[in-house]
This record gives C-alpha cells, structure tokens and sequence, in this order.
C-alpha cells in the first residue's frame, strides 16, 4: 500500500508517503513534530528558542530545554569551527542579505565586513552540564536555517522507526527514505535537480537525501544576480560554477552539513571534501551550464535525464 499527505511548512511544500502499513495519527504526530522543531528553531520568529538566544548575545546565557537541540547546536558549532564554509553564526550576513533582497540592492562593504566580525565560531560559549549557549559579542546572532531541515528529518525518521513506518518523508525536497520504495524493494529512483530542471535520476538504498542549490532562494541588484549561499570568507554569495548539489548519506544532520561544504568546494574539489568528511557518502555535482558530476559510489546507479 502508498498513502501519501501534502502540507505547508519550513517555508515550502512537504510531502509525507507511506508505503507499509500505519497507525492513526502518524501524519498528525509527523506535522506536530514539524511544527514545534520549526518553531523552536527559527531564524526569523521572533518568539522562538533560536531568537531568545540571539537576543541575549553578549548579555546572558541561554538555556536550551531540549537536548537534542542542544546538541544540534554542539554539532553545527564543532563543523562551523573546521573552515570548510559551514558557518551557522552568519545570522547578521543573512539578515543583511534578505535585507538587500527586499530593497534590490547589494550591501555595502562596511556592512559586509561589520557582519563578519560578528560570524567567528569560537565566539560561542557552550556548557553540556547546565545546556547553556552564549554568544560572547553583543550583535552575534545564530542561524541553523543550513541544518534545521536535516536535523527535522532525522527526529520524523526516529519517529516513524518506532511505528514500524516505512515510506518517503519530504520536506521542500529534501528526503528520508525509509525501507521499501512503492515498489515493494529498499531501492529509491531519486530525482537530481539543479534545482530549475530534473539532470538525472539516481538508484539510491534508504538514507538521505539532501540538496543545496543557488536557485532555492536568488534576486537581482542593478542587474547583477545574487543567491542564498553566502561565502562564510566574504559575506557574499559564493563565487562558483555551481549551480547544486545533492548529497547521498545515511542521516539527513550530516547531509545538510556536506551539502554547504561539498556546494562550497565545487567540483573536483568537492569529491575530496566529501569523502574526507564522511566516506560512505556520495554526491552529485550540477554546474551552472548543466553538467552533471557524480562521485564514485554514484556512477553505475545514475541515469542522465
């Protein structure tokens, strides 16, 4: 059997399908969980758990009630700390560039630069025993939007494990394949998008699958195009032949991770980056003139469009 449930949340369209049987209430559970983890997370909530601790950047210590968020926020730190262009403490660059979205124009040098003082990870203070978060310098501001989304998946995938539940879980594109694919067999035919156009299908075991493209989010200054993924170097859109990437890997926190630092690498670079990271996980590559790049793992299991 497939039963499948569409709804809105994390700023997208989300599918939820089953393909085993099911209890009552797992869809209700499963958009429950979406709810309260979107809640508590968000950047641009002004009642949520991540702007109680920027709001207090510089001032006090926050407590973070729930320990997997805490370590969430332990994970993303240790990443962000590694160079790789995974940052989770560029929330004043992302407030500053969906600043410069709305009004249509780039931001200034000196502001670039002044939210770039405020985006050093060693300048979070953590306490695992009292599960407590400072951000030392007053402005400081986290933004987990490049891992919320994994991290979300995960906790849906747990949930389902306890009911047995096999099925696709799809936020905004991202996936957890869980078990048997409609076809009866743990084997999934994904869909590779440079994030306009389907590139290439792959045959994928159940895991996850997590993309980052320059199109989720992009707008014109003067002419000039920008996207979403900022440099953590410059506080600009990275500078890339890139146009997204789509991470294979076992749990869909590390896929949102490699996909910023494989995206940042680009190709071939990436294909290092990548398995130096996590060496069970494979990658598509699509540059912005439409080649397609797949690592290794990938190569006899990909179908071009």
């Amino acid at each position: 059997m497939t039963d499948s449930l569409h709804f809105t949340a994390l700023g997208g369209d989300n599918v939820l399908t089953v393909t085993s049987d099911y209890p009552t209430g797992l869809y209700d559970q499963s958009i429950a969980l979406v709810s309260a983890y979107s809640h508590l997370l968000s950047f641009y909530d002004d009642q949520s758990l991540l702007s109680e601790l920027n709001a207090n950047a510089g001032e006090s210590r926050v407590h973070i009630p729930v320990r997997p968020i805490f370590n969430l926020i332990a994970t993303a730190l240790d990443w962000s700390k590694r160079g790789l262009g995974f940052n989770v403490l560029m929330g004043p660059l992302t407030r500053l560039w969906r600043e410069a979205q709305a009004k249509a124009t780039a931001p200034s040098d000196a502001a670039i630069a002044a939210a770039l003082a405020l985006s050093d990870p060693n300048l979070v203070d953590l306490d695992s025993d009292s599960q407590t978060v400072l951000l030392t310098k007053p402005g400081m501001a986290m933004d987990l939007g490049a891992i919320a989304k994994g991290f979300i998946l995960d906790q849906l995938t747990a949930l389902w494990a306890t009911h047995h539940a096999t099925g696709q879980i799809d936020l905004a594109g991202n996936m957890a394949l869980i078990g048997n694919s409609p076809a009866g067999v743990p084997l999934w035919q994904v869909p590779v998008s440079d994030g306009h156009t389907v590139r290439a299908t792959v045959a994928s075991e159940p895991g996850a699958v997590m993309t980052s493209s320059i199109h989720t989010r992009e707008f014109k200054a003067n002419g000039t195009p920008y996207h979403h993924l900022l440099d953590p170097a410059t506080g600009r859109p990275i500078q890339s032949t890139m146009a997204s990437i789509t991470v294979f890997t076992k749990t869909a926190t590390l896929g949102d991770i490699l996909s910023s630092i494989g995206f940042y690498a680009g190709v071939p670079a990436g294909y290092d980056v990548i398995d130096a990271a996590d060496s069970a996980s494979e990658a598509v590559f699509i540059t912005q003139d439409t080649r397609v790049y797949p690592t290794s793992g990938l190569r006899e299991r990909i179908v071009m469009a």
